[in-house]
């Protein structure tokens, strides 16, 4: 992801009336149980887009979600990189039939090529894709007015330098076939997770990001105490929300994009899985299971 620009602001809460979260969500969730799926990737090694370890590591992802009952497709693509083409595979779950309305909740699975092949990737982004595992297994046997689909992004960092050519190749040419086969239409709202593992938990608050659902993020936030999870500042981040924004689904970025003193730990070897904590992974997993009722009854009209 980059960032585009910051400034300090001051937060706009949205008055929502908040649907009522399953009491068996909350405590079903458990912050350790991700992390146990963030060791799983990190045990993988670095996991760039097209290497053996990210195949390794989707069979792996499509084994739990399978054991949870969750019918998997695999986007496969050839991308068009600085390195040449390289194969990637998005992985879309879903437990209906994918032809009714639903929430999409999304994570990145890859990690940044680096030339040392040491970069681990523990918070960027295992620790979204073992968050968003974690909300798969929890939300398994729910059945909503609106479906939830589970997206598995590849290809999210860039090779080289982060350009609109060279990044979010997943999401861009997910977004584009949903858009050419119409499933836009059917994804009412995306919840992006992206580094929300860091002990010190300290969420953006997004400005690409869609400002109802922005507003009701905080809401959220503060029906549940967890309103010191977030920065004081606004930022500009273009990640893989982006372009599923530009296809006009509204869509949210819970990013905590300040990883070690003065963001020291991003795209280094120091991203490993002692800078990270079960406790940022229970807050964000618990703010997002707040956030989905909510979503639920605004996108069905009551």
């Amino acid at each position: 992801m980059r960032v585009a620009a910051a400034h300090l602001g001051i937060p706009v809460f949205l008055c929502i009336a908040c649907a009522q979260v399953p009491r068996s969500d909350i405590s079903n969730l458990n912050g350790e149980k991700a992390m146990e799926f963030v060791r799983a990737q990190v045990a993988f090694g670095p996991r760039p887009p097209g290497s053996e370890a990210l195949q390794a590591c989707r069979s792996y992802i499509i084994r739990q979600l399978q054991g949870w009952g969750y019918r998997i497709e695999e986007d496969a693509f050839d991308a068009q990189t600085p390195y040449g083409i390289k194969r990637m595979v998005n992985l879309i779950a879903r437990r209906g039939s994918g032809d009714g309305p639903a929430i999409a909740i999304a994570s990145h699975y890859d990690t940044k090529y680096m030339d040392h092949n040491k970069f681990v990737g523990a918070n960027d982004g295992g620790s979204s894709t073992g968050l968003l595992l974690e909300l798969a297994r929890v939300l398994a046997p729910r059945a909503d007015t609106l479906d939830y689909w589970f997206v598995f992004l590849d290809g999210e960092e860039a090779f080289i330098e982060w350009s609109t050519f060279d990044s979010t190749y997943g999401s861009r040419h997910l977004a584009k076939r949903w858009k050419q086969e119409g499933v836009s239409a059917k994804v009412r709202a995306l919840i992006l997770l992206d580094m929300i593992g860091d002990r010190n938990l300290d969420l953006a608050r997004e400005l690409h990001s869609t400002r109802w659902m922005a507003d009701m993020v905080q809401q959220a936030a503060a029906n549940t105490g967890l309103e010191d999870s977030f920065a004081r500042s606004e930022t500009y981040i273009e990640d893989d929300h982006i372009p599923f924004l530009d296809i006009g689904i509204p869509a949210i970025d819970l990013i905590d994009f300040d990883y070690g003193p003065d963001n020291s730990y991003w795209h280094t070897e120091e991203d490993t899985l002692d800078k990270l904590s079960a406790e940022s992974l229970q807050r964000t997993g618990r703010l997002v299971l707040t956030l989905l009722p909510m979503l639920q009854a605004k996108l069905a009209g009551r």
